[in-house]
């Protein structure tokens, strides 16, 4: 019996999940007992590994006493060294015997980790070398303390080793004297750890960095407990509400919020923290320690183990105090006009203008005081107080009070014409002072009231805090009569005079954008740290030199024409020109430069903002492509083709040359569709496009214009027999059969060609004529035909109908269908799209997409928009007045826009259905948009109320310059996008894209086109605002869609239908109405 093993197993707390310690009882020939120690995996029931250890430490026992009878001298010192490794082969570990530190066995285990053979190892003058160099004098010292000392207990320490091909791993060790083997002997148990030490510290690393970013993030974040109490903060936070760290902690997100605020925030913290929602956002206001109140964006959610308890709530707070400041101003100057237009005289709207600026304006009370010109003296007239805390005591005092030119707030005011502020009243010695003191009023600020130049009023405003004047409030005075320009620029200055140089520069050393002060000549005075990293340069190598140093040669004459004009005009803030710069290692990269100016004394400093913009251009890139590309085909689509038209039109008339024009339509293509499904109809359309490219020219156009409709610009045709024998190429192509899956299939075409300059000169005829062609070729069985003018008499049903279009609108036989859409992931329906549809006498109900761009065509569409915008708000109005809380969305043509007759039209129908602005839509396509005549009606239907949609985002090529200039509320990302997103990455990196642009100007984001379940979950998931389509409810008419939004059923898919809705056979509200 050479040696038995036994097992004897505990914990440890060091141990990871799922890990247990084991000492190894090992009875050796000639050994006697030996304990190992070593840690596993428990992959068995504990209770099974006890009963088995007890057993096994039985036969041990047995072995050992009947060893001892055996002698011990049968066995060699070599055979009793390789019966202790033998025993415990299996373990997994690596096992090696030292003496003095050098190897004398080992088991393969170790051998195989270390890469060296046995002769290898016995060659080394200590297994020590086997360490880093760093490590070797800490592992001798430990070896000496372990030879030296008396004690058995194993030695277990982590160290580092390198293999024989030169790979560092990380190893633990546990060591133990073999005390039978001699006193120089030790017995090491070693496991190779380096994937755990990796995880560790890949672990560590990740902790830090999200430290970091949460302590340098600009926007506010802050951790609470699941009863909503603070547990950490962020600089960014705490700058925010004023308060320290450790004066927030165990503090409720709920005490900071402003009263007005707290029952939005008090239920929506409720949902969230019962389960009702994963999360919430909204504009609140918090309440400073100083007493002043901030407008935030808050976005909170509740932080889950993976397990899926609750752990934690995480929020994110971002100031948008610039933003709500116009909506404040706007608020208050729309209060105060009102206040005027509706009353009699100024005695009547007086009380209504102090209620409407302190409610605006977050002031708590307001005061008239009236000049009696016959006394000379200004005496109090009326006040407005919001209900609250008691301010009685000061109020009283108002009528003891009688104020001459120079005495008092209202003296000043009246003396000097002017706005007077008393900040901090606790620094002010006047006895009203000293009463508003009393009840808690810190801050005060008076205005004059004047007719031309002669002042005939005051009015104070008085708050808790101390506060200071702002341009906002300037303005809103401005508007009720106070001439206060002067006053505005004063305290620019006084705010530029308190910033120092020193001020200056910790500024420009910690803002994340590159930051340069440049002199009037356009040299450059200081750089930030953030500009050195960006280009490359030290400070000392760029001041003093010209500011082009910066940009790419190629673009420095108009990057310096730029600056000089920032650098000797008074231009706005906002202008920042797009360049490329130049770094020190001569690569370039696409640069925004901004140059502002500001007062600080007595010299004019100018500040330019410097942003590396390559990942926001990689995305409008990628953007712009998709907006001129067919995603399905990758061929340029009807905008692109457009473009490729005119310009080969602008060619051929330099170069006195013909092209053609090709239109073709698939054959049979709606019955493979329906047939196969979309999925493999789209298939033929990419193999279609595919055997176009291969049979016509590099130089040739070829474009999708949508569903099965292809187009082809042949250029450089010598005579139209060129363009037939391309137009033969095709159908030759197509002929034969096409694999789609595991379905073979036959189509063909039906191709329409015109030429220029025979058949037309510009690009709406030539389309047109190839149209009529294409029409000829189908209705004649297929193949192609050139146009020719006898074509157009078979159009003439096409003309009937336009006929019949004008009478339906008078005849009753248009309707409106109307289709949901709902907030996500909530699934709130808030607004309904009108789709209008005709029932033709003899036709039946028509969709859009068969009379649309004939109403277009023959200028019917503006009565047929007026039509429906007049329908669909007296629907709503019903709505409205049955308690549904929604809005309508109507399509608008761009012919509508051109001319301007929306805005008339709009303004009618909102008059005649006392509807509010706000509860209608205006849906607009991209290149709709972009015109300026088009640029000017939104503007006016915005300064309205009325809210505007940009439609079929990123089908469009103009849009991503002027997007931010539109006044649009909120963007819907193409169903052509979402159409393919399951299982479509770059779609869903699209849509995510459109989703990060949206939201970072503020606007909605709306997905069309939800046909199922999956991309409904996936555009939830890249943060997508709302959602409409066929799986969330089809259109129905006005009866169904009242029923449905009485009964308040959530909109999953229309009513009464079980499971996903049919997919629709083409898109629903294509320029509808």
């Amino acid at each position: 019996m050479a040696a038995f093993a036994a097992l004897l197993l505990y914990w440890d707390s060091g141990y990871g999940a799922g890990q247990i310690g084991y000492m190894l009882l090992i009875a050796a020939a000639g050994l006697g007992l030996l304990w190992v120690e070593a840690i596993g995996t428990l992959i068995v029931p504990i209770a099974s590994v006890l009963v088995w250890s007890l057993v096994l430490l039985g036969l041990v026992l047995f072995a050992y006493v009947t060893r001892h009878v055996v002698d011990r001298n049968l066995v060699t010192q070599s055979g009793r060294q390789g019966s202790l490794l033998a025993a415990v082969s299996d373990l997994g570990e690596g096992l090696v015997i030292t003496e003095d530190g050098r190897f004398v066995t080992g088991n393969e285990a170790y051998i195989t980790l270390t890469g060296y053979s046995a002769d290898e190892l016995a060659a080394l003058p200590s297994l020590i070398d086997l360490a880093p160099s760093d490590q070797r004098d800490v592992l001798t010292d430990q070896l000496a303390k372990r030879l030296g000392g008396s004690s058995d207990v194993p030695v277990h320490y982590e160290s580092a080793l390198v293999t024989k091909d030169g790979r560092r791993i990380q190893i633990e060790t546990s060591i133990r004297p073999l005390t039978a083997e001699g006193p120089r002997r030790l017995l090491a148990v070693v496991r190779d750890v380096t994937d755990r030490h990796r995880s560790e510290e890949a672990e560590r690393e990740s902790e830090t960095r999200f430290r970091t970013l949460f302590e340098q993030s600009q926007a506010g974040m802050a951790f609470a407990d699941l009863n909503g109490r603070l547990t950490s903060t962020n600089e960014a936070f705490r700058q925010l509400v004023g308060y320290t760290a450790q004066e927030l902690v165990g503090v409720s997100v709920l005490e900071l919020t402003h009263p007005e605020d707290l029952m939005a925030s008090e239920g929506a913290l409720r949902r969230v923290l019962v389960g009702e929602t994963p999360g919430y956002r909204i504009d609140k206001r918090y309440i400073r320690k100083d007493g002043q109140s901030v407008w935030v964006d808050v976005a909170a959610r509740l932080v889950r183990d993976a397990e899926g308890k609750a752990v934690y709530l995480q929020t994110v707070a971002v100031d948008i105090r610039d933003r709500m400041r116009g909506e404040v101003l706007q608020s208050a100057r729309f209060a105060v006009t009102q206040a005027l237009v509706t009353s009699p005289g100024w005695d009547k709207a007086a009380p209504h203008v102090l209620e409407g600026l302190c409610r605006a304006l977050d002031w708590e009370l307001g005061e008239y005081w009236e000049v009696d010109a016959s006394r000379e003296a200004m005496h109090f007239a009326v006040s407005w107080k919001r209900p609250g805390r008691d301010t009685s005591a000061y109020e009283a005092t108002a009528s003891q009070f009688t104020y001459r030119r120079g005495e008092g707030l209202a003296g000043h005011v009246w003396e000097e014409s002017r706005p007077v502020s008393l900040t901090d009243l606790a620094k002010d010695p006047s006895p009203r002072s000293a009463a508003a003191l009393a009840v808690g009023l810190h801050g005060l600020v008076g205005f004059p009231v004047r007719s031309g130049r002669r002042v005939v009023g005051m009015i104070s405003l008085a708050t808790w805090a101390p506060r200071e004047l702002d341009e906002g409030l300037l303005g809103v005075m401005n508007d009720i009569g106070s001439q206060i320009g002067e006053f505005v620029e004063r305290k620019r200055a006084e705010v530029a005079l308190q910033e120092s140089e020193k001020r200056m520069r910790s500024v420009l050393d910690n803002v994340s954008d590159g930051l340069v002060t440049l002199d009037p000549a356009g040299m450059i005075d200081s750089i930030n740290p953030a500009v050195s990293r960006l280009f490359g340069y030290d400070e000392k190598e760029l001041v003093g030199q010209k500011v082009d140093a910066l940009i790419a040669t190629t673009h420095r004459g108009s990057f310096m024409n730029y600056v000089e004009r920032r650098l000797t005009q008074d231009l706005p803030a906002s202008g920042a020109l797009e360049t490329m710069g130049k770094r020190k290692n001569a690569s370039l990269f696409p640069l925004e430069f901004l140059v502002n100016s500001a007062q600080v004394g007595a010299r004019r400093l100018f500040i330019a903002t410097v942003r590396d913009i390559s990942e926001r251009k990689a995305h409008t890139d990628a953007l712009e492509y998709q907006a001129l590309h067919d995603s399905l085909t990758g061929l340029p689509n009807r905008t692109l083709f457009g473009d490729r038209l005119r310009q080969a039109l602008l060619g051929a008339r330099r170069n006195q040359t013909m092209f053609g024009v090709l239109l073709l339509d698939l054959d049979r293509f709606k019955d493979i569709n329906d047939a196969l499904g979309h999925d493999r109809g789209d298939a033929l359309l990419q193999e279609v496009a595919s055997r176009l490219k291969g049979v016509l020219r590099a130089t040739d156009t070829i474009a999708r214009l949508g569903g099965d409709e292809f187009a082809v610009v042949s250029t450089d045709a010598k005579h139209p027999d060129n363009v037939v024998a391309a137009a033969r190429k095709i159908l030759a192509s197509l002929e034969g059969t096409f694999t789609i899956g595991d379905h073979t299939v036959e189509t063909g075409a039906s191709i329409g060609i015109a030429m220029y300059p025979i058949h037309g000169d510009d690009p709406g005829t030539l389309l047109r004529r190839a149209d009529v062609a294409m029409y000829v070729a189908k209705k004649s069985g297929g193949g192609f035909a050139v146009y020719s003018p006898e074509h157009e008499g078979q159009t003439l049903r096409q003309s009937g109908l336009a006929g019949d279009l004008r009478r339906s609108m008078t005849q009753g036989e248009l309707v409106l269908h109307y289709q949901p859409i709902v907030l996500l992931p909530a699934h709130t329906t808030y607004a309904l799209e009108a789709l209008v549809r005709w029932n033709h006498p003899r036709e039946g109900l028509l969709p859009p997409d068969r009379f649309i761009s004939l109403a277009e065509e023959t200028n019917v569409i503006r009565p047929l928009t007026s039509w429906v915008l007049d329908t669909a708000l007296a629907q709503l109005a019903q709505w409205v007045a049955s308690g549904q809380d929604v809005s309508v969305a109507v399509n608008v043509s761009p012919r509508c826009l051109d001319d301007h007759s929306i805005v008339e039209d709009v303004t009618r129908a909102l008059a005649t259905s006392r509807v509010e602005p706000r509860r209608l839509t205006l849906e607009v396509s991209e290149g709709a948009a972009m015109s300026a005549p088009a640029a000017k009606a939104l503007e006016r239907l915005a300064e309205m109320g009325v809210r505007l949609s940009l439609d079929d985002f990123g089908t469009g090529y103009s849009s991503l310059v002027y997007l931010k200039r539109l006044p649009i509320h909120e963007i819907k990302i193409d169903r052509s996008f979402v159409k393919t997103l399951p299982g479509d990455p770059d779609a869903a990196a699209i849509v995510r894209a459109a989703v990060g642009l949206g939201h970072s100007l503020g606007l909605r984001v709306i997905a069309e086109g939800v046909e199922d379940r999956d991309a409904e979950g996936m555009l939830i998931e890249a943060g997508v605002d709302a959602a409409q389509g066929y799986f969330i409810g089809r259109p129905a008419p006005e009866d169904e869609m009242t029923s449905l939004l009485e009964s308040g059923r959530e909109m999953t898919a229309t009513a009464g239908q079980v499971g996903p809705p049919a997919l629709p056979p083409e898109r629903e509200g294509s320029r509808e109405g």
